[in-house]
């Protein structure tokens, strides 16, 4: 296993030689400069994989073109119902869409946005029934891609994902209460990141504001929670757990309701299931190439621009973990973020990785190596012949939130014991 740590073009690891010690110097690293002022994370549709996790994009793909009768057998009644069924494949045959072949194959997001170039030019020339067919096919792959994320399959089998992410937010929650709350970005529809903080009882906002009913409210991401300090004096602090969480491409339990007297009506809920949010207009922004056309409406216009406004901040790090930088609205920002000389941005990454067949994401993740620039810095691992036993990939969620991030409590426990140190001198002194 090959271990990289690029600062510009350099990488800096090749000085270390064992993994443990690689380990604790991409920590030590890290820790210099999570303690800057504004922090933000972008959590990728990779850190949701793990053990009956969310498959990725090309696994969905393997699942819903090419599932063979022995393993259709181990689906569930529902997900059976999901796949294509002889009527979608003779519609797709009709319109001479080959999804077994290349260039969809592997590629969902090339077949959806293929079918919705198809129905715009339908409803362009006013062919309503070939337009129907087509939305039917584009409704059971939206339908298929909400059941899994949805994760039904592996209800209760999931914990390895998120104790991962508990363990996430909670080292963030443990972040120096001096300093402006974290931000978290993520492209996933999934709720890990909120059943992982409601189990350790950290408190966040995601745009969302009431309590029986939730209606999308951006102006929420400007308050924040704080307690009283001191009756008596007004005194007030903001809570020390708590984080900005921003799902910039949707969430399954977000749906759009006709009729509100809301600003916006984007509600979302609380109690989900498929059967139930399959017959709603789900707010999620489905992988195609038109998708960064879809972001430019509410709420995602909304996300957006406050997703920019934080990492537009002076005296800003990024990390970007699980994310493949194929999403060119996001890389955009992010581009225009490194035009600030104070910004930092961490990739961690597997530059071998290649997706849906072709080189996209190595030239996206190489352009920023070759910029040379130290202020990007690009962590992971690549498979090689000297792969050893208890070395972990550099860039895997798992081994980011367990061993590369520092543990903030270790600090704190520091500072109370100095503390106490210097209380008993005191008193010492005193007697």
């Amino acid at each position: 296993m090959e271990h990289f740590f690029y600062k510009g073009e350099e990488n800096i690891l090749l000085k270390v030689s064992e993994y443990p010690e690689k380990i604790g110097f991409v920590r030590k690293e890290l820790s210099k400069i999570l303690e800057i002022r504004n922090l933000s994370f972008l959590v990728g549709s990779g850190c949701s994989i793990g053990n009956n996790g969310i498959p990725t994009m090309q696994k969905l793909a393997d699942t819903l073109f090419v599932s063979n009768a022995e393993k259709i057998k181990g689906f569930s009644k529902i997900l059976q119902e999901l796949l294509f069924t002889d009527e979608h494949k003779a519609i797709l045959k009709t319109h001479k869409i080959d999804y077994l072949k290349e260039p969809f194959r592997n590629n969902l997001e090339t077949f959806l946005g293929t079918l919705y170039n198809l129905k715009f030019y339908l409803d362009q020339i006013k062919n309503e029934a070939d337009s129907k067919e087509i939305n039917k096919v584009i409704k059971q792959t939206k339908n298929f891609i909400l059941y899994q994320c949805l994760n039904e399959e592996n209800n209760g089998k999931d914990s390895a994902v998120i104790d991962n992410y508990k363990s996430f937010y909670r080292k963030l929650s443990l972040r120096d209460s001096n300093l402006p709350k974290p931000n978290v970005v993520t492209t996933n529809y999934d709720l890990y990141s909120e059943k992982a903080m409601d189990q350790l009882g950290i408190s966040y906002t995601n745009g969302f504001s009431g309590f029986v009913e939730r209606y999308f409210n951006p102006s929420i991401f400007n308050y924040a929670l704080a307690e009283q300090m001191d009756i008596s004096s007004f005194k007030w602090n903001i809570i020390d757990s708590f984080v900005y969480l921003f799902k910039i491409h949707g969430s399954v339990n977000w749906v759009e309701v006709e009729e509100t007297s809301k600003l916006f009506n984007v509600k979302e809920l609380q109690n989900i299931t498929f059967d139930y949010l399959s017959s709603q207009k789900n707010v999620m922004i489905y992988p195609s190439p038109i998708k960064q056309n879809s972001s430019l409406g509410s709420p995602y216009s909304d996300l957006f621009r406050e997703f920019q406004k934080r990492i537009a901040q002076n005296q800003s790090v990024f990390i970007t973990m699980g994310y493949s930088f194929s999403d060119e609205h996001i890389n955009n920002l992010i581009y225009q973020a490194l035009t600030i000389p104070t910004f930092r941005l961490v990739v961690f990454c597997n530059t071998h990785y290649q997706a849906d067949g072709d080189n996209k994401v190595r030239i996206n993740i190489e352009k920023l190596r070759m910029l040379n620039d130290p202020r990007i810095w690009i962590i992971g691992s690549n498979d090689s012949d000297k792969t050893r036993s208890g070395e972990n990939y550099l860039h895997y969620f798992n081994t980011i939130v367990d061993d590369l991030l520092p543990d903030w409590s270790e600090n704190r426990i520091e500072t109370q014991n100095t503390k106490i140190i210097e209380l008993i001198n005191n008193s010492i002194e005193i007697k």
